[in-house]
């Protein structure tokens, strides 16, 4: 009889045991709602989780399951399961959904990845230079945004290509055009320009070659931007305008030619200063000037002059202020 008992009790006990040991279905216990990264930089998307073994875990975008590549490295330690992207891009931009299951269910969760994208823009911008004819000289900015950023030289408006006369350098933060030797026909007007995908900018700078006839004779030629400069001229004017008392006004027009410049404002041919009542400003190849808490005393004719080296063009426009009419 002791053994047909034993062999009835078995099975209990079996069923007592499997009882005890706790089935826990997978959780997800911390994660991001929202990563927003800068273009280039590294991010991690981080989920721990919990649950009974054995764990599986992936994540997808897109509806497609992501593995771990070069630029998207997967890991799972210590519960944590990580996705880490070694430099964003605009195309990592999107939603990730994060599964987590074992043998009772899954859980999913979703991020989402915001990638910003600075515009570029010069921390250091190109200078006026005067150098030596037969030196080395190197047109050198310093650059900042999100990468890739894309250069173009010009000279005189005419791109500048990469060769054995022009040595193009993008390094870092800083961009240069090498001259391994300088020579008369170098001189001129340079330009570079900037572009990602958030914008584009632009600056400007000239060249002077110094030619030496004589190291005994303190006499030096000049041969610069100047031998075939353009004398400003008016691309768009300032337009004459109606306002009501205190109101801010703003006039501008831009121009072209061959910089440097030099951009005057007047009103009534009283040459204006920036100060509490005005601000004067050159942005590029854009003049503007702005008038602060206007009065009646104000209407007239404002003018703004452009000069350089070759020439000065000039132009107007009128300010009309209204005043108040009292009806008693």
């Amino acid at each position: 009889h002791g053994t047909k008992m034993q062999k009835r009790s078995n099975p209990t006990l079996y069923e007592f045991l499997n009882l005890l040991c706790i089935v826990e279905p997978p959780q997800i216990t911390e994660k991001p709602e929202v990563i927003r990264v800068t273009v280039g930089d590294p991010v991690s998307l981080d989920c721990k989780v919990t649950g009974s073994r054995e764990l599986r875990v992936k994540w997808m975008k897109d509806g497609r399951e992501l593995q771990s590549i070069r630029q998207h490295k997967l890991s799972f330690e210590n519960n944590v399961s990580s996705l880490k992207i070694q430099s964003a891009q605009r195309e990592d931009e999107g939603e990730y959904v994060f599964e987590v299951a074992n043998h009772i269910s899954s859980c999913t969760c979703k991020v989402k990845v915001i990638v910003l994208v600075i515009p570029p823009s010069f921390t250091k911008p190109l200078v006026d230079m005067q150098e030596i004819l037969g030196s080395f000289v190197q047109i050198c900015c310093k650059i900042s945004g999100s990468l890739p950023i894309s250069v173009e030289w010009q000279k005189d408006k005419s791109k500048i290509s990469s060769g054995v006369k022009h040595k193009l350098i993008q390094q870092d933060n800083a961009v240069s055009i090498e001259i391994e030797q300088l020579e008369r026909s170098d001189a001129g007007s340079y330009s570079c320009k900037l572009t990602n995908a958030a914008g584009s900018c632009e600056c400007s700078g000239s060249l002077m070659v110094k030619v030496i006839l004589n190291q005994k004779v303190s006499i030096s030629i000049i041969c610069s931007v100047l031998f075939s400069s353009e004398p400003p001229s008016f691309v768009t004017m300032p337009e004459s305008q109606v306002a009501l008392p205190n109101a801010t006004v703003r006039f501008k027009g831009s121009f072209k030619g061959t910089p440097p410049f030099t951009v005057k404002w007047f009103k009534d041919d009283t040459e204006l200063m920036t100060g509490p009542t005005c601000f004067t400003g050159l942005e590029g190849l854009s003049c503007f000037l702005e008038l602060y808490s206007v009065g009646v005393t104000q209407s007239g004719v404002f003018s703004c002059q452009v000069s350089n080296d070759a020439g000065s063009a000039r132009c107007s426009a009128d300010l009309t202020v209204k005043g108040w009419i009292l009806i008693f």
